[in-house]
């Protein structure tokens, strides 16, 4: 029998926010709304890519699919993001301190993160946070690109807005692996 104040707690995989992702949802769908408001008005053929200046360099014919593309591919980034966080609470370690070694029969899901439970809940609390950041800015980043290309962009927007967009984004998510790093090191 093992002593009580030395045993540890046990660690239970918390379910990582779902908020982030139905925010991310709802930029998507209102994309969406405002894709199809635009559509009958949209010129045929419509820009399809756009050159470093924001000047349209390719063109296709107007279809409602190829119109509609960039909301597709957000809403199917938000439900593998979404995905991937709700698998999260699987890589929680199975891993005793007494064993050192996992069997060869362990779960491909069940990871050693962290001899200390503490740092691998503060680890994926962070990689969950991590992956709602980065579903929100992903869904952000895909709408603002829609709808500049669908309304065009301003003479006076045209540049900073990709500059300002890339920041954004990547800034979000510097700032994001920076707490996964901390918590994987056990600072936060």
């Amino acid at each position: 029998m093992q002593d009580p104040t030395t045993t540890r707690p046990e660690w239970r995989p918390r379910r990582p926010p779902v908020w982030p992702h139905l925010v991310a949802l709802v930029i998507v769908a209102a994309t969406l709304v405002v894709g199809l408001v635009v559509y009958p008005s949209a010129p045929d053929p419509m820009p399809v890519h756009f050159d470093a200046a924001l000047q349209p360099d390719a063109w296709s014919d107007k279809r409602l699919g190829g119109f509609l593309l960039p909301v597709i591919i957000g809403a199917a980034v938000v439900a593998i993001f979404w995905i991937v966080a709700a698998c999260l609470p699987l890589a929680g370690t199975t891993r005793s301190d007494v064993d050192p070694h996992p069997p060869t029969t362990a779960s491909t899901w069940s990871t050693q993160l962290s001899p200390r439970p503490e740092v691998t809940a503060a680890t994926l609390d962070a990689t969950g946070r991590l992956l709602g950041n980065l579903t929100i800015a992903t869904a952000a980043l895909i709408s603002v690109v829609a709808l500049t290309t669908w309304l065009g962009v301003p003479a006076w927007m045209a540049p900073w807005l990709l500059p300002v967009l890339m920041a954004a984004f990547f800034g979000s998510l510097a700032v994001s692996c920076v707490r996964v790093f901390r918590a994987q090191r056990g600072l936060a």
